[in-house]
């Protein structure tokens, strides 16, 4: 179910539904990475790899035992080519600030995903001037 969805059920029923909200979880992170990395047709270890990641630390954040920065989440879901509500969505079911627009970086992030840029190009357009 939508979350507007349940959003609406939720402003609009008397009584609080706790069945709907337990069978509408947010998933855990690692289960939604999965995911989209199963629709980019990325393995882990490939991910892993084309990040540069150190590799305890790439399976510890794919294995779900450790939340990664935001900085981590912009990269893998540039990489994977995430839409901006997937990038959305990734960014809250870890806790993360969403995008905003109005922010500098952010924009830049926005930007990089609506013209789907390559994740090199869009890696050294986002952090050209912050190195």
């Amino acid at each position: 179910m939508l979350t507007s969805d349940i959003e609406k059920k939720l402003e609009r029923d008397e009584k609080f539904d706790e069945e709907l909200i337990k069978e509408n979880l947010c998933p855990e992170l690692k289960d939604f990475l999965t995911a989209c990395m199963e629709r980019a047709g990325i393995s882990r270890a490939e991910l892993i790899w084309a990040l540069d990641m150190d590799r305890n630390y790439g399976y510890q954040v794919l294995n779900g035992t450790r939340i990664p920065t935001r900085d981590c989440l912009i990269r893998i879901g540039l990489l994977l080519g995430l839409s901006v509500e997937d990038f959305q969505r990734m960014l809250n079911i870890a806790g993360r600030s969403s995008l905003y627009v109005k922010n500098m970086f952010d924009a830049k992030v926005f930007y990089a995903i609506k013209h789907k840029m390559s994740y090199e190009t869009a890696v050294d357009f986002i952090w050209e001037n912050t190195k």
